[in-house]
């Protein structure tokens, strides 16, 4: 089961990189959740020493203080303004966080 949640993460975060591809940054996003991806399948192959997830989940959480949105305008339909897009940002990054910290917890011994 643990396996299976894992591999649900990782198929979910390819998506999110191959969804990026219209984003004015699209080389840096799709970089990111491509790279989350393999952290979460190396918990599923080959998982690696703890510290190494730690540091994954530090990562984005320290971008996320940078980038969270001056006024919360949540996440809206379209791009309306920066506000919005800082959101999205923020929130894909804390999802990259959380997957880290479930490759901790569910990482195959």
């Amino acid at each position: 089961m643990k396996k299976i949640v894992l591999l649900l993460l990782f198929f979910m975060l390819l998506a999110f990189a191959a969804v990026q591809y219209n984003d004015p940054d699209a080389w840096l996003w799709i970089a990111v959740y491509t790279c989350y991806a393999l952290v979460v399948v190396s918990a599923v192959i080959r998982p690696l020493n703890t510290i190494w997830y730690l540091v994954a989940m530090v990562i984005p959480l320290f971008f996320v203080a940078l980038q969270w949105p001056e006024k919360w305008e949540g996440l809206g339909d379209t791009m309306m303004n920066q506000n919005t897009e800082r959101a999205r940002e923020s929130l894909g990054l804390m999802i990259c966080a959380f997957s880290s910290w479930l490759s901790i917890k569910l990482k195959s011994q």
